[in-house]
């Protein structure tokens, strides 16, 4: 079945969308005043006010000192048991079903507008957009999401462990997301996806080299839309699900900590830059924003995974300052309509 799109006055379905996410406004404005950052104050953000715009130093300084922490903050945001559901945006509606193969996209931003953006990808394209919505509505973009979970951008007939079988869905998910993007010739088509244990059948894993040549063609069918494609590098992987980790250690919480070449061991990051450069395309990375030597499930008061491979809707919102300044060096206002 197609799902249908959430309507609002944030954003439409080539309509109008409406977001019920008042409980993550409220948990994020709580986190960023009880001071992720020294000085730092924010006030909500999935409303007509704007989030708190973080710069890359306050970031960093930020993800520096996280490895300091010891003990689980008693203000954490979102919460343990808020974070499975802490997503930023209505996933029932904006993201394709298991055996979806289309859908009526959500519409983020300024839906009049003449700047056209494209979201297109897995679960980690749509944990994107609570910082990207901050964007849009700032920059007035009119952006568009074509997101099914589980099913990466790569031209790559994934395996789907749950259902068993080759996830044929996907791949015509994939070429309807793409008929679509040319068909409205946008200015930008952002690109980003898991690619933390792919499979092409039953233990049969996808290598780097197979992803990236996937992802080529993938981004090579976008830019013929017209476009400036630019991919969003993956997140790290824990070695544990966050909130689990974190509740059974809350008075040692270094126990839940990652080396960072651990959590990166087996995402394709490379590959990703190199499909991006030899179509080319922008590459944005990360990793920086999340790790330095080891990588960290709570930063500040804010709780960063919301299990081992998603940031939650806070940590993704904190960063929209700094992604917003990432895609400004690839895709200049100036070049915008």
């Amino acid at each position: 079945m197609t799902k249908t799109a959430r309507h609002g006055a944030a954003g439409t379905s080539h309509g109008t969308f409406r977001r019920d996410v008042e409980g993550i406004a409220v948990a994020l404005i709580m986190a960023m005043a009880a001071g992720l950052l020294t000085g730092c104050s924010a006030s909500e953000t999935p409303g007509p006010r704007p989030a708190a715009r973080l710069s890359l130093t306050k970031v960093l300084a930020a993800v520096r000192r996280a490895p300091a922490i010891r003990a689980l903050p008693s203000d954490l945001s979102p919460s343990l048991t808020a974070a499975g559901q802490d997503l930023g945006f209505d996933s029932d509606r904006c993201e394709a079903g298991p055996t979806a193969t289309r859908i009526d996209a959500c519409v983020f931003g300024d839906p009049a507008s003449s700047t056209r953006v494209v979201l297109t990808g897995d679960s980690h394209a749509s944990m994107w957009l609570p910082a990207l919505s901050e964007i849009a509505q700032r920059q007035h973009w009119q952006l568009t999401f074509y997101g099914k979970p589980a099913c990466p951008a790569p031209d790559i007939t994934f395996w789907n462990q749950r259902l068993g079988r080759a996830f044929t869905e996907c791949d015509r998910f994939r070429s309807f997301a793409e008929e679509q993007i040319r068909a409205s010739r946008p200015d930008l088509v952002l690109v980003a996806d898991s690619s933390y244990a792919a499979k092409t059948g039953p233990g049969e894993s996808v290598t780097a080299t197979e992803w990236q040549g996937g992802l080529t063609r993938t981004l090579a069918g976008l830019r013929r839309s017209g476009a400036r494609a630019v991919v969003i590098g993956d997140i790290p992987v824990l070695a544990e699900s966050a909130p689990e980790c974190l509740a059974a250690h809350a008075r040692n919480i270094v126990t839940c900590f990652t080396t960072r070449a651990v959590a990166t061991a087996r995402v394709f990051n490379d590959a990703d830059e190199a499909a991006a450069r030899a179509t080319g395309s922008g590459y944005v990375s990360v990793l920086p924003w999340l790790c330095g030597a080891v990588c960290t499930p709570v930063v500040g008061k804010v709780l960063v995974y919301r299990d081992r491979f998603t940031l939650t809707a806070a940590y993704s919102r904190l960063l929209n300052g700094v992604l917003e300044d990432a895609l400004a060096r690839e895709f200049p206002q100036e070049n915008a309509p």
